[in-house]
């Protein structure tokens, strides 16, 4: 990048073709450090020529240097990266019809011990789950307004939890806002898209779900991958619920985005296209890769305890 940086900085070149230039390398730092590249890309002559010089040939004199404008950028990427996500909480907390209560309930220390409950409700039923059908699921029924979403948040900040919040884009008053994928709900983009009964069956459902399912597996375990690469990481849950934010939150929408995507994915190809492949085909061949995805979080876990 360096010798073509130079190129266009002596040819002066315009603006938008110097920042083509070091785009893909600052998008890339700032997916290691921040673990998202949707900040805004430095694009002035001074910029451009910070860049140039901080991927200059550095003589050990000059290290010292090189040392403070990489600081300088990685602090600089830091504190974009926390004006988006304060821009976004801002974003998601102006909803239309929300009580101002219940946003502030959100904002307050959690009260009692209902986080723990929930966790040994979960443990005590994912023990022989294998072996029932459904036996590792459950509902919360409460009244409305009663902390059942933040009951779940509060019990992301210990347990890997991947969230999906599907309220259909005319309820305007409940909380939290629905998910999105593509700008629009993910309940009405997704889950309640009218099928072709005619040429559809059960398990055209199930293969669409888990197409979905697997895809948001892929994109947690790339998140890890890069989060193994940023400095000072420390609880796997803890990060991954602050990285995805709340609902509507472009890490949220970017994931479900990419789960909803009809493009294949690789080594299931076949996957929505045979129907040669049942039910048991389905689970056996989606089967490893969920515990691939179980065995990156629980990895993760101990690499947070023993490295960082």
């Amino acid at each position: 990048m360096h010798e073509q940086l130079s190129s266009l900085l002596q040819s002066k070149a315009s603006l938008q073709e110097l920042q083509a230039c070091y785009s893909p390398f600052f998008k890339e730092l700032a997916r290691i450090v921040i673990g998202r590249d949707d900040i805004p890309v430095p694009s002035t002559l001074d910029d451009a020529k910070f860049m140039y010089r901080l991927w200059s040939p550095q003589s050990s004199a000059d290290e010292l240097v090189h040392q403070w404008d990489l600081e300088r950028l990685i602090d600089n990427i830091t504190t974009e990266g926390e004006k988006r996500r304060q821009q976004e909480q801002q974003k998601y907390e102006l909803g239309p019809n929300i009580r101002p209560a219940v946003k502030a309930a959100w904002k307050t220390d959690y009260v009692g011990n209902a986080d723990d409950l929930l966790q040994g409700a979960v443990d005590s039923m994912f023990i022989g789950s294998r072996d029932k059908d459904y036996g590792n699921f459950c509902a919360i029924i409460q009244g409305s307004g009663t902390g059942k979403s933040r009951l779940v948040d509060k019990l992301a900040e210990s347990v890997f939890t991947i969230p999906i919040i599907l309220r259909p884009s005319e309820d305007e008053s409940g909380f939290p806002l629905g998910d999105v994928a593509d700008g629009r709900p993910l309940v009405n983009n997704f889950f309640c898209v009218t099928f072709d009964v005619s040429g559809s069956s059960p398990l055209d459902v199930q293969r669409r779900f888990l197409k979905f399912l697997l895809k948001i597996i892929t994109f947690v375990n790339n998140w890890i991958d890069d989060r193994k690469l940023r400095p000072g990481a420390k609880h796997m849950a803890a990060d991954w619920r602050e990285y995805l934010g709340a609902s509507q939150s472009s890490p949220r929408s970017e994931m479900y985005a990419k789960a909803i995507d009809p493009s294949p994915l690789e080594g299931f190809e076949d996957i929505l296209n045979s129907s040669k492949l049942g039910a048991d085909e389905l689970q056996k061949r989606g089967s490893p890769m969920f515990g691939n995805g179980t065995y990156e979080v629980a990895h993760a876990h101990f690499l947070s305890d023993e490295i960082y």
